[in-house]
């Protein structure tokens, strides 16, 4: 099975800093680093990295392309990107002294896709193959329409959430994959089984991956909820910790044809060595790390 992310890719300027910015409020920062990043090139790396075979579709500026060839690096083919004449995207991630994180982004090339662009990655793929995606790329409703009518599975993370989610065709979704806060603006609801339950009153047909912090995560797929606890490694940097959690949860189902449990396990515990480090799509671990 082959995947195909559709996806951001960002130049990520991170801060260290003893606490997030407040209103009206300057503080210095005790370090600033350059890296790769946005929710698509993650996830790429991180199905990459667990052993699948991947394809990224990224839209950047000529400043973006060495973020492709670390991708590359990786294993993802990059060859249906596009460098436009918009700059790449970014964002400016603050970690504060606990490793929790604050971020703002900016589209650039993200939100720059014309639907001929994207019919023509999408005419690559067909019955079976996965498309991931998330809410940094615009077209997605005409993405996920057409994508439907070639047979693809579609997986979604609706990060970052806005008010725009509510009119995507969301019954074509075949995995979702949320955080608590995710799952509450989708539901309604703040406490995990009512989350699960409400999701599967509202997308009967779809799975749901829906990751609680410290508290674990859940999957409800085919009728049945799982449930895996935190594989604990000390937190230095939570950037990408959903990307990676998502990448591997993924392989493992459709790329090493594992159970639900194990996948989360899988997943949780590569999740947690990432969050053990500085970085989004760096911090990602290989699969031989993780085993």
């Amino acid at each position: 099975m082959r995947f195909l992310v559709l996806g951001s890719m960002n130049i990520d300027n991170t801060f260290s800093v003893n606490h997030i910015v407040r209103e009206g409020e300057t503080i210095s920062s005790n370090g600033c680093s350059r890296s790769a990043g946005g929710k698509g090139a993650n996830q790429a790396a991180s199905l990459a990295k667990a052993g699948a075979e991947v394809f990224f579709a990224g839209k950047c500026g000529d400043d973006g392309r060495w973020i492709l060839s670390l991708l590359e690096s990786y294993g993802v083919d990059t060859s249906l990107s596009i460098i436009g004449e918009e700059s790449t995207g970014a964002a400016m991630i603050q970690v504060d002294s606990s490793g929790q994180n604050s971020i703002v982004l900016y589209a650039g090339g993200n939100r720059q896709w014309r639907e001929d662009e994207a019919l023509f990655v999408l005419s690559h793929f067909g019955k079976g193959d996965v498309i991931v995606l998330q809410n940094e790329v615009n077209l997605l409703s005409f993405i996920m329409e057409k994508a439907k009518e070639r047979g693809m599975l579609i997986a979604f993370n609706p990060s970052p959430f806005d008010d725009e989610i509510a009119d995507l065709p969301l019954s074509y979704v075949d995995w979702f994959f949320l955080n608590e806060i995710e799952g509450e603006c989708l539901t309604g609801e703040n406490r995990f089984p009512l989350i699960l339950d409400e999701m599967r009153r509202l997308y009967s047909a779809a799975s749901v991956v829906l990751t609680c912090g410290k508290s674990g995560a859940y999957a409800m797929h085919e009728g049945n909820v799982y449930y895996q606890e935190i594989v604990d490694y000390p937190v230095v940097d939570t950037t990408g910790a959903g990307d990676t959690f998502s990448g591997y949860f993924l392989s493992s189902i459709y790329n090493n044809g594992k159970s639900v449990e194990d996948s989360l396990f899988y997943a949780s515990k590569a999740s947690g060595i990432a969050v053990s480090r500085n970085g989004a799509m760096d911090a990602i671990p290989f699969s031989s790390e993780v085993m």
